[in-house]
């Protein structure tokens, strides 16, 4: 009782403690999933502005993009597309909606008869688009079918902003027109032109010098917006991947060698090659010829060499144990020169739109046919009017030269075999009926029939399971222990992989690994943090061993671009400083270069010879008299200095209105380009833009 009492007394206390502790639970499971902006991830794919794209509406975009491709997209590549769709259409309605601007029903419905036109549905007797026949569809639409009808909604919704889109891009290419005066401008660019001499000095001939990081973290302040990225990391791992063992390998040969011995199951003695091959084979018969020439590769001499009925084998190709058997030796042509006439009728396997039966299809056959024997000049009107294969029909039915096997059986059996040279006839396939014409075949060559048991060497799954504790234990070791010296002991080659982008699908050496690039950017994830994976072709085990933050390059990872740009400035300021007369004699004699020329150099294409492209230079000049020298000028490839000889200025046109108007449609096509567009990417630097794709795909 005494106990009771005292539980009694402390019961505040202890339902304290048990909340405190549920609460430190919570919260590290809160700050694990990425705080609470994760319930907002989770919900949202991204959020542009003050707008959030939800994920069942963006997961439905990406659908709809995947099934539209066919399958030949992934998803990850599906939401890229949905993304930039989205990205585009919320960025220009925002701005619509911050400058107010709206259209009128008739210019919708203008830009809706655009999109429509030579849809039936919507056109008049002329083919015209026809806005009463669009309002009856509507109507009928809204009664008859309402999510139709809301699908129509949504497109009507797309048509305004594609209206309001072609009136904003107008207003905007109204300000980017080129005036006469900015014709006149690139006119002299292109025409005017100098002859000046000049020594060029190196930055090679000045000492060296040296970048500090404080140099390039300068440098990197400065230019802010250069040197700005997105969230990156570096990964290393290893590979341990599905291979036959030798056991594996030795099952398999010992399996193949049963099939080849004196017994029930001997290939040597079996009659029915068809039936033996489908039950112990992984590769079903195929009842055609092989030419002599195309039997390659190491075993190629011993098959050619066999009699009828000997069987070659067992040996090791393209990993799988095989036994070849010679069936057959003869003389084929190996290609053939045709031309057809594709006749289809209901249920064949192209033109569904023939309605006619198979037996007119038959009838239809047989009379072009009677109708060519009389006349060959024929066969070629008669493919363009007749004929279901539109491809060759443009060519009057001409199939050009066939190699032998590339047809279906049936056809490539008349053709090689049946049929004669310079004859007409009519071959059934599952496309319909073909009337056949043989111009030509070549000579024939020796060919064999053969016959191939198959068996693929493939890791068994005592092999796998070895496989699973193999990488398992390297995992474990390599967490306790130091990667790189876990791989050499477990003989493992580490193969590094940096500047992975969040939304990367591929992991260079091992393919498509989406997991992998989601592990190495979750919240948990650090420098250090390793982890398997399953490939499906094996494992591999990866170790983060970079992070590289969104925001400002640090000065080790700007490096490579800065230093070169500094040490040219300071091997820039050092010669400078070593030139006390510019007279070019003597610059070129202190550093060891010759006096140069450079004639009919203009600012459209400010090339200097032994120098390169040099604009900052060339503008130096043209801002010269005729006879000045100039002070030292650091340009591109060197230091420079100049004597202009001579400015040669082009006659003036009478107008400039059309390099003005050449210029001002330049501009209108790089503005309205989709991809390149600067007023998209101008307005994505004007956004908040959080994108959480990589969370969820």
């Amino acid at each position: 009782m005494a106990i009771l009492s005292k539980i009694r007394e402390r019961t505040v206390f202890l339902i304290v403690i048990i909340a405190l502790a549920l609460f430190a639970f919570v919260l590290t499971d809160l700050f694990r999933n990425g705080g609470f902006t994760a319930d907002k991830a989770s919900s949202s794919v991204g959020v542009i502005g003050d707008e959030e794209i939800s994920r069942e509406q963006f997961a439905s975009q990406v659908e709809g993009i995947v099934q539209q491709s066919q399958g030949r997209v992934s998803t990850l590549q599906a939401a890229k597309q949905a993304w930039e769709n989205n990205l585009r259409s919320i960025l220009l309605k925002q701005e619509f909606e911050k400058l107010g601007l709206e259209v009128g029903a008739d210019q919708i419905t203008d830009v809706m008869a655009q999109q429509l036109a030579g849809d039936p549905r919507f056109s008049n007797e002329a083919g015209f688009f026809d806005e009463a026949k669009l309002k009856q569809f509507i109507a009928e639409l809204k009664v008859t079918s309402p999510e139709q009808y809301q699908q129509w909604v949504n497109f009507e919704k797309s048509m305004e902003v594609n209206a309001k889109s072609q009136l904003y891009f107008n207003m905007v290419k109204a300000g980017v027109t080129a005036t006469i005066l900015e014709g006149k401008q690139i006119y002299h660019q292109e025409n005017d032109n100098l002859t000046f001499e000049f020594v060029k000095v190196p930055f090679t001939k000045a000492e060296d010098v040296e970048i500090t990081k404080s140099d390039i973290q300068s440098y990197i302040n400065e230019h802010k917006g250069r040197f700005q990225q997105e969230a990156k990391r570096d990964i290393e791992y290893v590979s341990f991947d599905e291979q036959a063992s030798d056991e594996d390998n030795a099952l398999v040969l010992a399996e193949v060698e049963k099939l080849v011995t004196e017994g029930d199951q001997d290939f040597r003695a079996t009659e029915d090659v068809e039936e033996f091959l489908a039950i112990n084979s992984e590769v079903p018969f195929n009842d055609v010829y092989t030419f002599e020439y195309d039997i390659k590769g190491e075993n190629a001499d011993a098959i050619l060499d066999l009699d009828l009925n000997e069987v070659y084998g067992p040996y090791f190709e393209n990993q799988s144990y095989k036994v070849t058997k010679l069936l057959e030796r003869t003389q084929k042509p190996d290609s053939v020169q045709t031309s057809h006439i594709l006749v289809t009728y209901d249920g064949t396997r192209v033109d569904g739109s023939v309605t006619r039966s198979k037996e007119e299809a038959k009838s239809l056959a047989d009379s072009i046919t009677s109708v060519v024997k009389r006349n060959s000049d024929k066969f070629s009107e008669l493919a363009t009017e007749f004929s279901s294969d539109r491809q060759s029909a443009q060519n009057g039915g001409d199939l050009g030269w066939i190699n032998y096997g590339a047809l279906v059986p049936e056809f490539n059996d008349y053709v090689f075999e049946d049929a004669t040279v310079n004859s007409y006839g009519v071959v059934e396939t599952d496309f319909g009926y073909h009337v056949v014409y043989i111009e030509d075949r070549t000579a024939p060559k020796n060919a064999l029939k053969l016959a191939t048991i198959v068996k693929r060497v493939e890791p068994s799954e005592k092999t796998l399971n070895e496989l699973y504790r193999s990488a398992s234990k390297f995992e474990l070791a390599a967490k306790d222990g130091d990667f790189l010296e876990q791989a050499e002991e477990f003989d493992k080659t580490v193969k590094p992989v940096n500047g992975i982008n969040k939304l990367d699908e591929t992991i260079p050496g091992a393919g498509r690994q989406r997991s992998v690039v989601k592990w190495a950017f979750e919240n948990g994830s650090k420098v250090g943090e390793i982890k398997s994976f399953d490939t499906g072709s094996g494992y591999i085990v990866a170790r983060v061993t970079n992070i590289k933050k969104k925001g400002l390059k640090s000065p080790e990872e700007a490096s490579a671009v800065v230093t070169p740009i500094l040490k040219k400035r300071k091997q820039a300021e050092k010669i400078i400083s070593q030139i006390e007369d510019n007279e070019l004699a003597t610059v070129a004699s202190a550093f060891g270069v010759t006096q140069q020329k450079a004639t009919s150099v203009n600012m459209s294409n400010p090339i200097i010879p032994g120098g390169g492209r040099e604009p900052k230079i060339v503008g130096a000049a043209f801002a010269m008299e005729e006879g000045e020298l100039s002070k030292p000028l650091e340009g591109n490839s060197g230091v420079y200095v100049l004597r202009l000889v001579e400015k040669n200025k082009a006659q003036p046109l009478a107008s400039y209105r059309s390099i003005a108007k050449e210029e001002s449609e330049k501009r209108t096509r790089s503005l309205l380009n989709p991809r390149t567009s600067p007023i998209i990417e101008a307005l994505k630097n004007s956004k908040e833009i959080e994108d959480n794709r990589h969370l969820i795909y």
